[in-house]
């Protein structure tokens, strides 16, 4: 039989890395680089969605504040046409009775009219 030496052990051991163990490990390599490109694609797309949510929770917070803005002055417009109203009902409640008085004042100025009508007749009469 024949004697294997190291050299004969390392060129076999060379030769059946480079045919089968390195394509394999070149292969496991370029596989890897590929995967850590498309990672590094999906946190660069995850940076650009939280930054996008970022201005949304941002536009979200000015919303709200404005809409909280709004209501307070609608608050204040709501009150203001409540006192409004009131003192609307108050002066068509004083129209009310201003224009009784002048109703009644005007049912007086037609009595003493007739009064004094009657009293001038009297007055031709005597005379």
């Amino acid at each position: 039989m024949v004697e294997i030496t190291k050299k004969d052990m390392l060129d076999t051991l060379s030769e059946f890395y480079g045919k089968f163990i390195e394509p394999e490990f070149r292969g496991i390599r370029n596989k890897l680089d590929e995967h850590d490109r498309k990672f590094q694609d999906m946190l660069e797309h995850f940076d650009k969605i939280y930054a996008k949510l970022d201005r949304l929770e941002t536009e979200y917070y000015s919303i709200v504040a404005a809409i909280d803005r709004v209501e307070k002055r609608l608050d204040k417009v709501e009150q203001e046409l409540k006192g409004m109203n009131e003192k609307l009902d108050k002066e068509i409640t004083l129209r009310g009775l201003i224009e009784k008085e002048i109703k009644d004042l005007k049912q007086r100025v037609s009595t003493l009219q007739e009064r004094i009508e009657d009293l001038e007749k009297r007055l031709k009469t005597f005379s």
